[in-house]
């Protein structure tokens, strides 16, 4: 995907898939994330990308969402990209429409 190949492309990370990973894996409904998340340093690096802290402004914009989704990672996710003004990259058809952002389906 050349968006996230594009070197003149900033790469971001939220810190809220790290956070969601391992609860999935602590759950035992992921198991798979476990070396994704041990080499985690590693993998922003390869990527170029900069880890996105959780502000009080992206939990008031989370808050704020006028969106009948409850998944709070989800809601997370969507608010940090439309106030960073960001692309976020997914496969998951729940932020579909979701008014202000802006999203690539992968």
């Amino acid at each position: 995907m050349t968006l996230i190949t594009d070197p003149s492309n900033e790469r971001l990370v939220s810190a809220v898939t790290p956070w969601e990973l391992g609860i999935k894996l602590r759950k035992g409904g992921f198991p798979e994330a476990g070396p994704f998340l041990a080499a985690l340093a590693h993998h922003l690096v390869s990527l170029r990308a900069t880890e996105l802290p959780i502000t009080g402004e992206h939990a008031l914009a989370a808050g704020r969402l006028d969106w009948d989704h409850n998944d709070p990672f989800d809601r997370m996710l969507a608010s940090q990209a439309i106030v960073e003004n960001a692309v976020l990259v997914t496969a998951d058809t729940a932020f579909a429409g979701l008014a202000g952002l802006r999203s690539v389906w992968r």
